[in-house]
């Protein structure tokens, strides 16, 4: 699609409402999964967890995570894909630190106290990825998410598969635009990708539930391992409708 010129915030911010109705639209009853994501995030709110400093960090890093979906779905409604591959990289920044001091508890007081030029917080917080990556066998849960991470990464920075497919140039007047907005190719196009931003917040999701919050739901431990596999059913459904290449 041609850039549409901007003609101030408040533009921006009507373009980008239009666009949020539009995809909600457009959706139809795929839109939902959202929801239910959302209810598997909030439901695990209302667990408590022990009285454990040791779970607070963890469980900060959690809503945090919760907070990054928010942001990543809300983004891509309305058409900013760059911004979702943000906050899913955010998310996954949170979720690999959580990992981490849940499976090493004794490194909580270091990552909380950083001081300055700290060797041993460069090493292990610094790039929590590597950390993940160079002891994978002891971190399960973050197969493949590793991967994902890097492919944010190209869209947190400056990096040009984050920005160039932003630009057109029109050679006969000679004026460079920009594009705000990050418009897919077709509605097949546009739902490959909301496949890819769900399917991945609710790995992250999995992660804090098999790691800390299974052990401690409870009566309801049972209702959310079944809102959990009913909604495996539905992702493993959407994603072979709608495969990335």
């Amino acid at each position: 699609m041609s850039p549409s010129v901007i003609r101030g915030f408040e533009h921006f911010l009507e373009i980008e409402n239009e666009n949020a109705d539009k995809n909600i639209s457009a959706l139809e009853n795929d839109y939902a999964l959202i929801l239910d994501l959302d209810n598997l995030y909030c439901s695990c709110v209302a667990i408590t967890l022990p009285d454990d400093e040791k779970l607070m960090m963890p469980a900060f890093l959690y809503l945090i995570s919760h907070q990054e979906f928010y942001y990543g779905m809300a983004s891509f409604l309305r058409l900013h894909k760059t911004q979702s591959f943000r906050s899913l990289r955010v998310a996954l920044d949170s979720t690999f630190t959580a990992y981490y001091l849940l499976k090493t508890p004794d490194d909580i007081e270091l990552y909380l106290n950083r001081s300055a030029h700290s060797p041993q917080w460069e090493r292990v917080f610094r790039n929590i990825k590597l950390t993940i990556r160079n002891n994978h066998k002891k971190f399960p849960y973050a197969a493949g998410l590793l991967q994902v991470h890097d492919l944010c990464s190209k869209f947190a920075h400056a990096d040009p598969a984050g920005i160039l497919h932003k630009y057109v140039m029109d050679r006969e007047q000679k004026i460079l635009h920009v594009n705000y907005f990050d418009y897919e190719n077709s509605p097949y196009e546009y739902k490959k990708w909301f496949a890819f931003f769900l399917f991945y917040f609710f790995r992250v999701f999995l992660v804090y539930w098999n790691e800390m919050l299974t052990k401690n739901a409870g009566r309801i431990k049972k209702e959310i391992t079944d809102m959990i596999k009913d909604y495996k059913g539905k992702m493993k459904e959407l994603r072979s409708t709608y495969q990335l290449r």
